[in-house]
């Protein structure tokens, strides 16, 4: 079936198209007639709460030519996610193609504020508007938003091997950086030129799996591994491993196993525990991103803490330093928390202007939040400011943007103030049964340094 006829169907099932009226005998009655039936569809595309359904029904109304009912569902897609840039661009292009270059002009102004750095100079969507002084300037703007931002350096470029490293954590008792392998269900200190040492490893006695994040406590000598049973380890029995995770205690400084806290075992349930964070007296969190569950390890016990449903997914957890609460990213919906001694979330709020789309690592330093946004465009680190509750967002410093070393952004680890950043993520080169898709495309893992107290005099930077 064509994907029109699809959504067709799928508007005509929610109640969405537009009724056939009785023939009015009066022109004012027909036009107050079509704008009470146009206000009733503009109403119900307001009361949907499934993305996928608004946009069947923008690409619906696209085709059919119903601008206001188009506009209706972009606007409720942008009110359901503000944090999502495409959304923004995708009215910008409605707009345009209707020549309301004033509704255009302003959307495009506040996504180049918001540091968004698109290439629209010869973009036919926008041919319409594309004639004035205002277009050049916008346009101009979004160039400089390209331009690389920051100081970072380039710490370490780890082997070229079919690793897949998507973890790292810093251990301050010994001053080194630590690295998970997923393919191998390893962690690695990293030496001098980048060269690995095993510290602890996937075997019989442990169980475990890919190794997907790390914590470390140095205070009482332990590192902790969230691990996942996944195919592209390389040691992955579907037989057996198919659904399993887990969290990993290890000594920090032998490497010996110590004991492991396994997901429940649940028919037809899947378990992915991809995200790890410490708390303030030694217990740790641990994200389950596809399920939208957060657990805790506590007192020797393994428990869940919080169920999402409604989340897109959990990519980072990060604990405040005064181990109140529990901060986790959505890469659709930006940062929300959890105050850990009632165990209610929280939102987040923050400046109308700033975009928190695609985070992909959250730490906390004092009072502020720092991310690495793997999904804007370009991809970025920031320090946000928190007010003193922890609940608001209170200012912008950017860190690092658009680096020529960035590939896909990964996990970010701190040192104090010193941030280590995975800088080319290789993920994407694998399917998704784990099968490596090109030798030749396999890069060194780049690590980056940079200071997170970094501030820059140049006020453009501020987004």
């Amino acid at each position: 079936m064509k994907p029109i006829l699809v959504s067709a169907l799928l508007a005509a099932s929610l109640g969405l198209a537009h009724a056939q009226a009785p023939q009015p005998t009066a022109a004012s009655a027909q036009e107050a007639g079509a704008a009470d039936s146009s206000q009733q569809l503009e109403a119900k595309i307001a009361a949907v709460d499934d993305l996928q359904t608004l946009s069947q029904l923008v690409a619906y109304y696209r085709q059919t030519g119903d601008v206001a009912a188009e506009l209706a569902a972009l606007d409720r897609r942008i009110a359901l996610r503000p944090h999502i840039g495409a959304f923004k661009l995708d009215k910008a292009v409605t707009l345009a193609r209707e020549d309301r270059k004033s509704e255009a002009y302003t959307l495009l102004i506040d996504q180049q504020n918001a540091g968004y750095a698109y290439d629209l100079r010869n973009d036919s969507r926008f041919a319409k508007i594309a004639d004035t002084e205002v277009w050049n300037y916008l346009v101009d703007n979004f160039d400089l938003n390209r331009k690389p931002f920051g100081e970072a350096r380039l710490a370490y470029t780890l082997p070229r091997e079919d690793l897949l490293l998507e973890s790292a954590a810093f251990d301050a008792s010994r001053k080194q950086l630590l690295v998970g392998s997923a393919r191998e269900g390893k962690v690695y200190a990293v030496g001098e030129g980048g060269k690995l040492t095993q510290i602890a490893a996937a075997d019989a006695e442990n169980g475990m799996w890919a190794v997907f994040d790390l914590a470390v406590d140095a205070q009482r000598g332990v590192l902790w591994v969230a691990s996942t049973a996944v195919p592209h380890f390389r040691n992955y029995k579907p037989e057996s491993d198919l659904g399993r995770a887990g969290v990993f205690k290890f000594d920090l400084k032998t490497g010996k196993f110590l004991k492991s806290y396994l997901s429940p075992v649940v028919p037809g349930q899947a378990f992915i525990l991809s995200s790890i964070a410490l708390g303030k007296d030694g217990e740790v969190y641990v994200a389950d991103g596809v399920n939208r569950a957060i657990y805790q390890v506590r007192d020797d016990q393994f428990r869940r803490i919080l169920h999402a449903p409604k989340l897109g997914s959990i990519s980072s957890l990060a604990v405040s330093d005064d181990g109140k609460r529990l901060y986790m990213a959505d890469p659709e919906r930006g940062v929300l928390g959890i105050t850990l001694a009632t165990a209610q979330p929280f939102d987040v709020r923050v400046p109308e202007k700033l975009s928190l789309e695609g985070i992909s690592s959250l730490r906390t330093l004092g009072n502020d939040l720092v991310i690495v946004q793997s999904g804007m465009n370009p991809p970025r680190v920031l320090r946000l400011p928190l007010s003193p509750e922890g609940n608001t967002v209170v200012g912008v410093r950017p860190i690092e943007a658009n680096n020529p070393q960035f590939g896909k952004l990964g996990e970010a680890t701190l040192d104090g103030s010193t941030l280590y950043l995975i800088a080319n993520e290789q993920k994407d080169n694998y399917d998704r049964f784990g099968l490596l898709k090109s030798k030749d495309r396999l890069e060194g893992t780049r690590i980056l340094r940079m200071d997170a107290n970094f501030q820059s005099d140049d006020p453009s930077a501020v987004k």
